[in-house]
């Protein structure tokens, strides 16, 4: 009897260490298995944390600064294009200018942006206008875009060079836009940069609910519309 009662206690005892042990293994196996999770997520926040962004510099008028008609803030077209690319942008756009014009109180593009768009050191350079142009002579209109890549060119040679024409606000494109157009165009191909021609392209060809109240500014379905063909002329292009 006393045999049988040590025999129980010792089975007892058995089991409740190997109790205990499979207890300690599941926790140990669990805190591990946290400890990994928490490793994982922890390199997953690092990675997206640091993943370098591009610096990009816009150049350009009333269509990159948005206006009340639409495209401002987060609506912008440069803004939609940045989150979508992971662009870190230093956007120097002023309303009314262009490569010669400058209403009263502001310059054209070269002494008015050049100076701020490469103070980021962008490896792009989108430039975009500019229809407020059509009113100067388009030699000179050239010779001004020719001056201002040949400056972006050698102020940052490591940066890729886009260049976006005038943007008109239909499908009946007067005529000294379309000269302006041209001028730019060849401007832009002599200086090897990426062409991009809303005017051909026919951006605002049917601009209703494109165009705002104003006849000329895009709306924010016009800024989404100007991401979407910058954004696949950049794709095209290997950008």
């Amino acid at each position: 009897m006393a045999r049988r009662r040590r025999t129980i206690v010792l089975s007892v005892a058995v089991f409740a260490l190997l109790a205990a042990l499979l207890v300690a293994i599941s926790a140990k196996s669990a805190a591990e298995q946290r400890r990994a999770d928490e490793a994982r997520v922890a390199t997953a926040t690092l990675a997206g944390s640091s993943r370098p962004s591009t610096p990009v510099a816009v150049i350009g008028d009333s269509f990159t600064t948005g206006t009340a008609q639409g495209g401002t803030g987060a609506a912008n077209w440069v803004s939609l294009l940045a989150a979508s690319r992971d662009w870190a942008v230093t956007s120097t756009a002023i309303g009314g200018t262009g490569y010669v014009a400058a209403p009263p109180g502001t310059a054209p593009y070269e002494p008015a942006q050049l100076d701020a768009a490469l103070a980021a050191g962008p490896r792009l350079v989108v430039v975009e206008g500019s229809r407020n142009d059509a009113s100067s002579p388009p030699d000179r209109v050239g010779a001004a875009a020719t001056a201002l890549y040949r400056d972006l060119r050698a102020r940052a040679p490591q940066a890729r060079l886009v260049v976006i024409g005038p943007i008109w606000s239909d499908g009946t494109q007067p005529a000294p836009v379309r000269a302006i157009r041209d001028a730019v165009r060849d401007a832009a191909t002599a200086a090897g940069a990426t062409w991009i021609d809303p005017v051909a392209d026919g951006w605002f060809a049917r601009p209703a609910g494109l165009i705002g109240a104003d006849g000329i500014h895009p709306t924010d379905a016009g800024h989404r519309l100007m991401a979407e063909r910058v954004d696949a002329a950049l794709t095209a292009a290997g950008l």
